[in-house]
């Protein structure tokens, strides 16, 4: 794993970019460099990634809403399957790349909402 750099950038990329992804008091990049350090990963690795500028996400939901991607569950569905799409290609997919898969097939729908059922209420008898 201290030789596999992509495995350690795939880590700084969630943590950081990913949709969804919690801001940390400590970045992604901050906090896998202290791990690398933490496992004594190989000197030439942290300075790889201590050197290595953390792509951003090229696709926002405004760019999804202008495609016709319905907002809410169904957005957040296609904003997963297109960071995934560009996670693969290395991060190198341009937004009118990705954009062009916003209405794959692959991308699931959300589950159904479920319908919530009205409790009866038993009146006691005097």
């Amino acid at each position: 794993m201290n030789g596999d750099v992509d495995w350690w950038k795939d880590l700084i990329v969630k943590l950081d970019v990913s949709p969804g992804h919690d801001q940390q008091k400590i970045s992604g990049l901050e906090l896998v460099i202290q791990l690398a350090k933490a496992v004594c990963a190989e000197q030439n690795l942290v300075k790889e990634l201590e050197s290595w500028p953390v792509p951003q996400f090229p696709v926002k939901g405004l760019d999804l809403m202008s495609c016709g991607v319905d907002r809410g569950p169904k957005m957040k569905l296609t904003l997963t399957y297109l960071f995934e799409i560009w996670r693969k290609s290395r991060y190198e997919m341009t937004k009118e790349e990705l954009l062009k898969h916003a209405h794959d097939d692959a991308i699931p729908n959300p589950p159904a909402p479920m319908k919530m059922t009205k409790k009866r209420r038993h009146e006691e008898e005097a």
